[in-house]
């Protein structure tokens, strides 16, 4: 009864939205990314390339915080941990403000990083445990898109009213909403036996293509996303227009997170992965030519729609590789380094503010993420399918030979 009791208090969807909202508050800054960078290149006053490699200092802290989360998420009491994180960052975020110089700020931002994708880091490895990991990190993306649309929406107005940081406020108030959700998160245990909580962290060739294409995805549509408003000014688009089409169109991405949780399982995986990936492909293309306003538009919707279906399946493919939720804080680690590196990667491939070659070097990086998804997406049945049609073949062979 006790034990049913538990599980029921696991699976309810109140304790996946908890969970999952704390899990996205540590690196709320993801989800409206282009305001921030769009903030810290505008009335912040640094440059396009300075904004880039800030949130990209942002990023680099969290990969180091999340690799600190792999090696003691297997012995700490996760919620006092949380709770001590989140107090930290949030006032951090707070006093960004006091911040005016770039280098001050960049080691500001990285520290804030850290605590960050700690939090991110033991978070990923609470809800790889959960009973359905597709509706658990489904729920998460959603509740990304969620904020990241009404965000960047209200920013402008926000920024009249509370200046250039507006948005660091905006991250210092989800970071205390999560303390308020920590209290009635279900106590889960550390691990389903002790033997796995023992039990090292083995990386196998799957699991292994499943962190290099979910990095390579990562890094192209981070690198999109960063750039998705400068890509819109240097257009020629007005300020007011961009942030209501990023904002418009990012609600499309509360449809593509929904795939997940109405859709989980295996059977539906391979079809809205790949298909996904490809319209990620296409935006990138399209992106080419922001000038033509419903161009720009459908590009964002396209990678909007796709990114957090794309983003949750691979998650949950990730979580089903390791019961103990390690993994799941490997997999929060590589999304630390992809998020970090694609603004990076966008600001190193600028040229005199033209995008063209940032954008088909990423449509390069997102066909090679598809290639690296094909042999683990194969399930069981198609793999023996292969093998004894390969032996058959051999024997057919061999018997005409004879």
């Amino acid at each position: 009864m006790l034990q049913h009791t538990a599980n029921h208090a696991e699976n309810s969807g109140i304790r996946y939205f908890c969970l999952a909202f704390v899990a996205m508050a540590g690196l709320a800054y993801l989800n409206f990314l282009p305001a921030v960078v769009d903030a810290l290149a505008g009335r912040i006053g640094f440059s396009a390339q300075q904004a880039g490699t800030l949130v990209a200092s942002n990023g680099y802290g969290a990969l180091v915080g999340s690799i600190c989360a792999i090696f003691v998420v297997r012995h700490i009491a996760w919620k006092p941990a949380l709770l001590f994180t989140f107090i930290a960052l949030g006032a951090m975020e707070l006093s960004t403000s006091a911040w005016s110089t770039y280098t001050g700020l960049l080691t500001w931002r990285f520290i804030a990083g850290v605590l960050g994708g700690f939090s991110v880091g033991i978070s990923f490895a609470i809800l790889a445990r959960l009973t359905n990991p597709d509706r658990a990190f489904g729920t998460l993306l959603f509740i990304q898109f969620s904020i990241g649309s009404v965000v960047i929406y209200a920013v402008p107005a926000l920024e009249r009213l509370l200046g250039g940081y507006a948005v660091f406020y905006i991250m210092a108030a989800l970071v205390f909403i999560a303390l308020f959700f920590l209290p009635l998160l279900p106590a889960l245990p550390a691990a389903q036996s002790p033997k796995q909580h023992s039990k090292r962290l083995r990386l196998t060739a799957k699991s292994t293509r499943l962190l290099l294409a979910m990095l390579l995805y990562l890094v192209a549509a981070s690198g999109i996303w960063a750039f998705a408003g400068q890509i819109g000014q240097r257009a020629g688009l007005p300020q007011p227009q961009i942030s209501q089409i990023i904002a418009l169109t990012g609600l499309l991405g509360l449809a593509g997170a929904l795939l997940p949780i109405m859709r989980p399982g295996r059977t539906h995986r391979t079809l809205y992965l790949c298909g996904s990936i490809l319209l990620c492909v296409m935006a990138a293309l399209l992106l080419i030519y922001a000038h033509f306003d419903l161009v720009y538009m459908l590009a964002l919707a396209l990678l909007f729609f796709a990114w957090p279906a794309v983003h949750a399946y691979l998650l949950a493919l990730i979580a089903e590789q390791d019961s103990s939720g390690q993994l799941s804080s490997v997999a929060a680690v590589v999304s630390s380094i992809g998020v970090a590196s694609g603004p990076l990667l966008g600001a190193a491939l600028l040229s005199s503010d033209t995008f063209t070659t940032m954008l088909c070097t990423i449509a390069v990086l997102f066909v090679f993420c598809l290639l690296l998804l094909q042999r683990p997406l194969k399930s069981p049945a198609q793999r023996l399918s292969q093998l004894s049609t390969t032996a058959n073949h051999k024997y057919q062979t061999t018997r005409s030979l004879r």
